[in-house]
């Protein structure tokens, strides 16, 4: 087997996209672990908001690296 693709990284650089996203705009996404966060926490996705979010990237990266072979074309920057 040649290397590794490590879906978690992945799914935390994509997450970390919309993170920087909301941020930008100084969005935060409610959790219900808000009592939790500590003052000083910036972050726009807390607690399991954002790692549900981080699992549901991961598995769509899983199905896709699944989906693809040799016979199947990627089709950029086109919606089906």
């Amino acid at each position: 087997m040649e290397g590794k693709i490590y879906t978690r990284d992945e799914a935390a650089r994509i997450v970390g996209l919309f993170d920087d996203l909301l941020a930008a705009n100084n969005i935060k996404v409610p959790s219900s672990e808000d009592d939790e966060r500590e003052p000083d926490n910036a972050a726009t996705l807390y607690g399991s908001v954002y790692y549900g979010l981080l699992d549901e990237v991961e598995t769509i990266l899983i199905d896709l690296i699944g989906r693809h072979n040799k016979n199947v074309e990627v089709v950029r920057d086109v919606f089906s």
